[in-house]
């Protein structure tokens, strides 16, 4: 299971020019998130501080007391190891991160997922002296590890400049789709003020020029390593990595763990001498002691654990929620009732519980992976196909199809990834529950993505036709929505043509959140934007579920947070607790 999502990761691979692009560069259905397209008006704001600044930032793991130092982790990574290149400007592969999150720092990082807070990377503070330019203070204790030839040495403004120009000349050249280069479509400059300071000057105000530089892939690479590496990075010998993070890469073992050791003295100063980073294991690696903790997709893996009463289980959010596309540009899907209904019969709870055992929650348009900016039940239960009472959906449901015609629709095709069907016996629960509610007019196809997005770019799924597709969507952009919304719903940007979005009064709550000068609260806007596209029918797009697994671990183990986003750059505060009465058993 975990080979089939790591490639349909990498086709759904966030952050195409347009999402036509996307479809036909990925061979794969990736809803775009970023440039490309028109986008929502620029933010006028002209105060300084209109961006969050920093000037003591938290930790992402406070304490008011020392934890214990040394020992080495034997961690759970969340899919299986697919390198394409230890080049941070030039990787696509979300697994890359998994050695270069942890032996590289980004300027920013997130330090909270389920309330999503920024923190300081390399920059330990920032502030906006104008509403296009922003100033970085580098922390001092920032060292380059150093490799062979390359000596250890502080980070420098100059080799921010530097990574950025990199950035820059590469903007043009034909990268990954995850490195989201229309991120820096409206940087201009890139400044050294002095040794520690940088501004970053833009052209129109910015308003997630922070998230950017705390995105997946926004790991600064020093000059010496790209002069010396770049043309090595593809043979993934751990020499070669060379970064500024809390812990430098020393091996994989065979076909086993990704072996770190400790980095003393830099911004991040670990707690563990080491980590071993493995694939997804077994439960018998757990109880055997051979892991520290173990992920598991299988519910039958995570029924054999609970079975040890020592081991502490917490829930996992997945990265790419449950959808399905519709195209409202033209009948039958421009009339927004019929979407209703299907949403409606599909109740989400019932969902839920026929496809996944319950292992996953409802969805909006922004999933519950980011906390508080998800809508709530209550919120959501206002809305076809989150109701409690599935049967009450039901109703509703079958109401809404008559009542628009549905049943005039004749046969109404829906397509499901062949990575995802048969795995999850969906076309027979999803198609089944539909005739059942709707009416007898039904039929299920699997198709491969590349099938499925050339469909999608063709207008096949509406236009004319009565056909819609059901499987992951795209994997989550960021902790914070309000950028991944903007880049998916707003009428003039990069969706617009294929999903046939419109003008309308949702255009209006999506500017609002790019608006520097808003005395809102980002998170009431993201929710009023939600509650937007839910009343008009979800504008070309049906959030389902997001899906969950199940995180093992013994009480010794005090990992990072759980989220479905990076959260490498925290095992630096990770640590082992020798206090626990399950620590002895564990084999040094």
């Amino acid at each position: 299971m975990n080979s089939r999502r790591v490639s349909r990761r990498r086709l759904l691979a966030g952050g195409g020019a347009t999402l036509a692009a996307s479809l036909a560069g990925a061979a794969g259905f990736a809803l775009s998130r970023r440039g490309g397209g028109t986008s929502p008006p620029a933010s006028t704001a002209s105060q300084p501080g209109a961006l969050p600044t920093s000037d003591a930032p938290d930790s992402p793991t406070p304490s008011s007391t020392p934890v214990p130092r040394g020992g080495v982790a034997r961690m759970s990574a969340a899919a299986r190891f697919n390198f394409d290149t230890f080049d941070a400007q030039r990787s696509g592969e979300p697994s890359v991160i998994e050695v270069l999150g942890r032996t590289h720092s980004r300027l920013l990082d997130w330090a909270e997922f389920s309330d999503p807070r920024l923190t300081a990377g390399l920059a330990e503070r920032w502030e906006q002296p104008s509403s296009r330019t922003l100033t970085l203070h580098l922390d001092p204790r920032a060292l380059w590890h150093g490799s062979g030839a390359i000596a250890p040495r502080p980070v420098t403004a100059d080799d921010v400049v530097q990574h950025f120009n990199r950035q820059f000349a590469l903007r043009s050249a034909r990268q990954p789709l995850a490195q989201r280069m229309g991120d820096y479509a409206h940087w201009t400059r890139v400044v050294a003020v002095d040794a520690r300071t940088v501004n970053i000057e833009t052209d129109v105000p910015d308003p997630f020029v922070l998230a950017t530089l705390a995105g997946r892939f926004a790991l600064v690479q020093s000059p010496e390593s790209v002069q010396a590496f770049a043309t090595e990075w593809d043979k993934f010998r751990p020499e070669t990595v060379a970064g500024s993070g809390p812990f430098r890469f020393r091996e994989r073992r065979g076909d086993g763990p990704l072996v770190f050791t400790a980095v003393r003295g830099g911004h991040r100063e670990p707690s563990l001498s080491g980590l071993e980073v493995f694939e997804p294991g077994a439960p018998e690696d757990l109880l055997s002691f051979r892991r520290d903790e173990v992920l598991t997709r299988d519910r039958r893996d995570a029924a054999t654990l609970r079975k040890e009463a020592r081991l502490v289980e917490s829930p996992r959010y997945e990265d790419s929620p449950v959808i399905s596309s519709f195209f409202i540009g033209a009948p039958p899907w421009n009339n927004s009732e019929l979407v209703r209904a299907i949403s409606a019969a599909l109740n989400r709870t019932w969902l839920s519980e026929q496809l996944f055992g319950g292992r996953a929650d409802a969805c909006g348009p922004v999933s519950p992976a980011s906390g508080d900016f998800a809508l709530d039940a209550p919120a959501l239960a206002r809305y076809p196909g989150f109701a409690a009472d599935a049967a009450a959906d039901a109703r509703v449901a079958r109401a809404l199809w008559d009542t628009a015609g549905g049943t005039a629709l004749g046969t109404v095709t829906v397509d499901f990834p062949s990575v995802f069907d048969p795995l999850y016996s969906a076309s027979s629960v999803v198609v089944g529950r539909l005739n059942e509610v709707l009416g007898p007019q039904f039929r299920a196809a699997v198709e491969t993505y590349t099938t499925i997005a050339s469909k999608a770019a063709e207008h096949r799924y509406g236009g004319g036709s009565a056909a819609f597709w059901f499987g992951w969507g795209p994997a989550l952009l960021e902790p914070d929505p309000s950028r991944s919304l903007v880049e998916t719903y707003f009428s003039g940007g990069p969706n617009a043509e294929l999903l046939g979005l419109q003008p309308s009064k949702v255009d209006l709550a999506l500017t609002s959140m790019t608006d520097l000068a808003s005395s809102t609260p980002g998170r009431a806007r993201v929710h009023a934007t939600q509650e937007a596209i839910l009343s008009a029918g979800g504008l070309g797009i049906v959030t389902w579920l997001l899906q969950k697994s199940e995180m093992f671990r013994w009480p010794y183990w005090r990992g990072a947070p759980l989220s479905p986003f990076w959260t490498q750059h925290l095992d630096y505060a990770a640590y082992l607790d020798p206090s626990s009465l399950a620590f002895p058993l564990r084999p040094t």
